[in-house]
């Protein structure tokens, strides 16, 4: 458990440092933020699945469970999360243009230019990169820790 605490951490305190290093700034919400590299969900289950492999063994039942975990929340971040920020980016579009449409018909009728819609957060979901880069992270934190305390 502990592994996959301090994966989980680091991996949400090194996409502060990645993107201060590629673009310059930090945003403090970046540490609270989905999305981004390294995946923390994927170094969460890494560190987790490595600390059993190397506590129970890597022929257990336990990591088996725990590797299988692993991949789940793998294909899950590359996939099903990485589309819906797609579809967010796209929803995106339409939130602009039907705000200028509104702006329109405000021009025409103030009374009918009152539509609220909201801006969808688009960094859901993780490149194979980042899962990948998630992956070893992850599994470099355990057996950091499992060095550390065993």
């Amino acid at each position: 458990m502990l592994a996959a605490i301090i994966g989980n951490l680091s991996a949400q305190f090194a996409k502060a440092l990645v993107q201060g290093i590629t673009k310059r700034s930090i945003a403090p919400d970046v540490i609270f933020a989905s999305g981004g590299m390294p995946s923390s969900h994927s170094a969460s289950v890494a560190a987790l699945a490595m600390a059993v492999g190397l506590q129970d063994g890597f022929d257990s039942s336990l990591f088996a469970i725990a590797l299988t975990l692993t991949g789940v929340v793998a294909y899950d971040a590359m996939g099903v999360r990485l589309a819906a920020g797609k579809h967010a980016a796209a929803l995106n579009i339409l939130v602009q243009e039907f705000k200028e449409l509104a702006e329109l018909a405000k021009e025409n009728r103030p009374d009918k230019g009152m539509i609220m819609i909201r801006h969808f957060h688009e960094r859901i979901g993780h490149s194979v990169s980042e899962v990948l880069a998630g992956l070893a992270f992850g599994a470099a934190v355990a057996y950091g820790v499992f060095k550390v305390y065993f």
